[in-house]
């Protein structure tokens, strides 16, 4: 178990922390999702997010879909990692992995931007609209989620994008040496 730590680049751990970034992300999503269903945002004009609305029944789908994805990607690329393959099975396995790598932080990225897109309405009649109208505070609440929970989606994506310029697994030199 202490090799296996050993041998792990500075590529997984970043990784590891973008994989912990976009469950966050996600969970607070969720959150804010839950919150702001049928909730009235300013003066009762429209919901904050009302499921048979279009841009929430997208982004209810897309969000939910990029970033199970997302995690899915980056934790296969770790586990990919992993295994020291030769010959032409080893160069797959390596191409894949890396794909993943690439393909992650895009999805993390589209998460993020559907979650705008659906929270758009919502997050400019609370926090953008005539100082006339009554604004609630739950919906400001939900509002303070959604920017909360883009930004950690932000830093995911952009660990995710870090993390494939290392390594993943130190070189077996280099696992010898430490050890």
């Amino acid at each position: 178990m202490l090799n296996l730590i050993k041998k792990q680049g500075i590529g997984t751990w970043i990784t590891l922390g973008s994989i912990l970034l976009t469950v966050i992300a996600l969970i607070i999503y969720g959150a804010a999702l839950g919150a702001g269903m049928n909730l009235e945002i300013a003066s009762g004009s429209q919901p904050f997010y009302e499921a048979v609305r279009d841009e929430d029944s997208v982004m209810i789908t897309m969000v939910t879909t990029c970033g199970v994805l997302a995690l899915v990607f980056l934790v296969g690329a770790i586990v990919a990692s992993q295994f020291e393959l030769d010959g032409v099975l080893g160069k797959v396995v390596d191409a894949v992995g890396g794909a993943m790598r690439i393909v992650a932080p895009a999805l993390i990225m589209a998460a993020m931007l559907y979650f705008v897109y659906g929270s758009f309405t919502g997050l400019g009649w609370t926090f953008f609209s005539n100082e006339e109208l009554v604004i609630y505070p739950e919906a400001v609440k939900v509002g303070t989620q959604v920017i909360a929970g883009l930004i950690i989606f932000a830093i995911a994506a952009i660990g995710s994008i870090v993390s494939v310029f290392f390594s993943l697994v130190k070189k077996a030199d280099t696992v010898a040496q430490v050890a």
